[in-house]
């Protein structure tokens, strides 16, 4: 079955599990804010507090969420999380917003906290041929600073300076000769996983990183990927305010790193959310 697939499964089971608070608020950033190299960043935000990050800066993504957004306050996160699909890619962004601040909401709730565990560091790696989809500027001067060799896969290769020592790429093949990949993910949103991973041959290699990864990984940790980061937010008056001011909203929130060995699950998570909610 394919991950959209599964991922539908995912939405219905969770649906069927547990009440979700409402969609509150789309928080957006600065539409004027047309640096094409900065990677920029939307927020669903639920009546409880629980804020699911997504990447807003593929295709039309923010100038849609701009004109609709406000069609989806009220409404169930999981109305709005289904509509992943690959194809649609700005209602697919805002689908996996949802997704995120429904998995949000489910860790606290159930009391998992992902970023008491110990996270890894990215910029410090034995692996001597490191594989990044997408441009991530500071790794790629740290690894290039370590003597790595970087093979990048990017489909907008205008965004990688022309001058750097690495192997570009706007397609995953060159991905099998790499010891280590970190991968944006961003793939999760045009449906690219699948041929990241296919490309790869071992998806053990494989690591996804960034804010948009702040969902839960059982899918992803059932197709062999090894590791997933993502972000969870403390302060949300903060992260408001840093957003709409065009300000960095890093310091609102706590970034966390999870694998298949420390990570519970979904049915263990949605069992202990019933638990503490009949104990309340």
């Amino acid at each position: 079955m394919s991950f959209i697939l599964e991922y539908q499964s995912l939405i219905k089971r969770i649906d069927q599990a547990i009440e979700l608070p409402a969609i509150k608020q789309i928080l957006l950033p600065d539409p004027t804010d047309s640096d094409d190299m900065k990677d920029n960043f939307g927020f669903v935000i639920l009546s409880d507090g629980s804020a699911g990050p997504f990447y807003s800066c593929l295709g039309d993504t923010l100038t849609w969420l701009n004109e609709h957004r406000n069609h989806f306050i009220g409404q169930s996160p999981i109305k709005v999380a289904v509509k992943l699909d690959g194809l649609a890619i700005p209602a697919s962004a805002l689908a996996l917003g949802a997704f995120n601040a429904i998995s949000q909401h489910i860790m606290k709730r159930a009391g998992f906290d992902p970023c008491a565990i110990t996270k890894r560091s990215d910029t410090d790696l034995t692996a001597g041929h490191i594989g990044l989809v997408g441009f991530f500027g500071p790794l790629v001067e740290r690894y290039i600073a370590q003597g790595k060799q970087i093979t990048i896969i990017e489909q907008q290769p205008e965004r990688v300076p022309a001058d750097l020592p690495i192997q570009l790429y706007t397609s995953p093949e060159a991905l099998a000769a790499c010891d280590y990949i970190l991968c944006t993910a961003s793939t999760l949103i045009n449906n690219t996983i699948e041929s990241i991973v296919d490309a790869a041959g071992d998806p053990a290699k494989i690591n996804l990183i960034g804010p948009s990864a702040s969902g839960l990984p059982d899918l992803l940790f059932a197709m062999g990927i090894h590791s997933t980061g993502g972000f969870s937010v403390d302060n949300l008056d903060e992260l408001i305010h840093s957003v709409l001011q065009g300000d960095s909203w890093g310091t609102s929130g706590r970034k966390y790193q999870l694998t298949r060995e420390v990570y519970p699950g979904v049915d263990l998570l949605l069992k202990q959310m019933r638990q503490n909610a009949n104990q309340s």
